[in-house]
This record gives C-alpha cells, structure tokens and sequence, in this order.
C-alpha cells in the first residue's frame, strides 16, 4: 500500500463542505418522483445482485470478499488517502492488517463457520492469502472485482436523480452519466467506499431476514415483477394514483395484483440461480408465506401481517439510506475539494 509508484493524494477532512446538499430535501424530491426513482434504483440493484451471484455462484463468498475490499478502501481514508480506480487496480497484492474472522462474522452476521469455509474457498482459489490475523488481496482478486459495469450502473443512477433534483434551486445544474464516471474512476476508493457503505448493510439486512441471499433475491425476482407491473399501470392510468411517498408506493405495492406472477425457470433465468435452487427456495418462502403459487405455477408476493411488515421496515430503511448515498456523492461532486 506504500508503492511509490502509485499516486496517493490527500484529503484535508477538517475542512468544512459549502453548502452542503440536505439529506432530507434529496429524500424528499426522490419521494415526490417515486415511480420513477424507485424504477431506476430496482433495475440497478436486480442487475448488480445478479452480476455479484455469478462471480462465484454463491453470495455470501462474494459478500465476503467485498467486505475486505471495503476494508481496505476505509483504510485509505483513515489515513487521508485515495486512490483513482487505475492505480488500486495495478496493484499487485494488498495487505489488510489485524482482521479475524470473529470480527468479520460480528461485521457481516454470517455465523463464523461459514465465514470461515468462505475464507478457505477464497484462499484454495488464490484470491486471498492469510497469514496470522493477516489478509492479503491477491491480483485474481483485483481482476476479480474491477467494477467497471458497475460504476456504468450506478453513474445511470445517479445521473437519472440529478434531472430530478436539478428542479431544485439549492441542487444546481444536473451532473451527466460521463462526468459521474470520471468523477468516480478519479476518486475511486473513496467513492467506492460510499458504494459499499450502503450496498452492503443492504444486503445484510435482506440476508438476515430471509436467512440467505438467495431466497431474498428469488423473492426479490418476484416482486420485481409486481412492481413493474404497478408502475405500468399508474403510468397508464387517465387518473394518476397519488403516490408522494416511499410508504404510499408500498401501500399500492401490497394492493396491486399483477395479471401475471413469474415461474421457477424465468427466476432462474433471470438470476442465474440453478433452477434446482429455485424451486428449494419456492418451497420455503411459501411456506414462510412471503409469496403465492396460483394454478399456473406462478408466484406473486405474500401479503401476511408479520411479512408485509418486515419487508416494509428493510424497504423504508433502504431507501433513507440510498437518499444518504445519493446525498454524500452529490456533495462530493459539487461541494468537497474533489469538485468537478
């Protein structure tokens, strides 16, 4: 981490933002455009839940390996550092100092004997190496998780909310999809670090409640369907439904039927889950009543009290924190030193 050949500038933290964007106004603008937002933000997220499976077929190692990722990218800017996306990638190997995997169990709550089965499959494929309480990001790593069509899909994101917060006086001008790439591949571990801030309670949180990654993603495949089917429609409508908050969209979420549900091979499909899987995690959620199987094998979300409020605490939680994201890259963008 000390290669002199790689250029590490600083960041003076004490020094104070001018004018910082309002969290709570950016929350607010993205509730009054809920449709519209929540369609970007679910198709981002469907597609970077389904990239982050196929990397190695198995969500919790691919959780893991983030997890380090990010712990380097904190270290950075516990010393006032960064780095552009190019130098950390050239990197050979990186060393991450005094982590267990007690700390990481406690971090990510995944029990410690997955995590460590998770860290020996990581070593035997040489992507990690371990030494003591040591940890070294090997260069398959590296080339592992370059997160090129990522940062392309969340600067579409970003891109797509500045059109709706550039309405507000206090936002400025949108910023477009190129200027947010750059801006991203610059101060890449810095703004990567924001990244997985929020994507990776995120996923913990899904995690906890469903008790695995892929029953959440295969419920998720689901309610997707619903969803779009729901935004559809309104959009359709002579009479707009008046939906101005995150909490009325879910509201109409529960009530909508969509005409259509969505079978086994079509989540398969659309989440590169084996099929298999699929069906073993069909079975549980139904009988966990987080989804419906109507006549035609297709499945649509279960309205029970005790799911409709769990889903609903995690989806209001998500979405305060995506508008915290939204908020900080923002401000990075047009108020820190790392201006555009």
């Amino acid at each position: 981490m000390n290669n002199p050949d790689i250029k590490i500038a600083h960041i003076n933290t004490a020094e104070k933002l001018k004018n910082p964007i309002d969290k709570a106004l950016v929350h607010e603008v993205v509730q009054r455009n809920v449709n519209q937002t929540l369609k970007i933000y679910f198709r981002f997220q469907q597609e970077w839940v389904n990239r982050a499976y196929k990397v190695f077929n198995d969500f919790d190692t691919y959780i893991i390996l983030i997890y380090l990722f990010n712990k380097v990218y904190q270290n950075y800017s516990d010393r006032f550092h960064y780095m552009s996306m190019d130098a950390f990638f050239e990197q050979e190997q990186i060393t991450i100092d005094k982590l267990n995997l007690i700390e990481i169990s406690k971090d990510l709550n995944i029990p410690k004997e997955t995590v460590r089965r998770k860290i020996n499959y990581l070593q035997s494929h040489d992507i990690i190496a371990r030494k003591g309480k040591i940890i070294y990001i090997n260069n398959k790593a590296l080339e592992i998780q370059k997160p090129t069509e990522s940062i392309n899909g969340i600067a579409s994101v970003l891109a797509n909310m500045s059109n709706y917060l550039a309405a507000e006086e206090w936002f400025g001008e949108a910023v477009p999809k190129e200027k947010i790439v750059s801006f991203i591949q610059e101060h890449f571990t810095v703004c990567w670090e924001y990244f997985y801030r929020f994507q990776i309670p995120y996923i913990i949180r899904h995690r906890s409640y469903f008790g695995d990654v892929e029953s959440w993603n295969v419920w998720g495949s689901i309610g997707l369907v619903q969803i779009r089917s729901l935004i559809q429609e309104s959009e359709n409508a002579l009479e707009k439904p008046a939906l101005k908050s995150h909490l009325d969209f879910y509201l109409a979420f529960l009530k909508h039927k969509a005409k259509r549900g969505i079978n086994a091979s079509s989540i398969s499909d659309i989440s590169s889950i084996p099929r298999a899987t699929v069906i073993r995690k069909l079975k549980s959620l139904e009988k966990n009543k987080h989804i419906t199987r109507n006549k035609k094998l297709e499945y649509s979300i279960g309205n029970s009290r005790e799911h409709i409020k769990g889903i609903e605490k995690n989806y209001l939680t998500t979405q305060e924190q995506f508008s915290g994201y939204i908020t900080t890259m923002f401000n990075l963008m047009k108020h820190s030193k790392f201006n555009l």
